[in-house]
């Protein structure tokens, strides 16, 4: 079996890609969901945000509740507080996984 990235034709994904990104929040008031921007180039209005992971010890009380493409080459996070007091959620390394549909594919079932 040859060694490197591999093809496999099946499904509506192109491409599965997971970002390392240094991002710095800034506070979420008291008993607030905050939507933050991020500049990630190369992001596509149609790609799928799996996941974000903190890749160290997240010990804050504020959560990552949603995250979107919400324009072209920007990442958009809700961060949620439900304290009484303005948190910020920690700066540093996160991962983010990113899929990218094939463009104009678009399934309404599993087939």
């Amino acid at each position: 079996m040859p060694l490197g990235p591999q093809i496999i034709t099946f499904g509506n994904i192109q491409s599965t890609f997971v970002l390392s990104l240094t991002i710095t929040p800034a506070a979420t008031g008291a008993a607030t969901t905050l939507e933050q921007t991020f500049t990630v180039p190369g992001l596509q209005l149609q790609d799928q945000i799996s996941g974000i992971t903190p890749q160290f010890a997240y010990s804050s009380l504020v959560s990552l509740d949603t995250y979107r493409v919400s324009a072209p080459n920007v990442l958009a996070i809700a961060f949620s507080n439900g304290t009484a007091g303005s948190l910020t959620a920690p700066a540093g390394l996160y991962y983010v996984e990113v899929n990218r549909p094939y463009p104009g594919l678009v399934m309404t079932a599993i087939q």
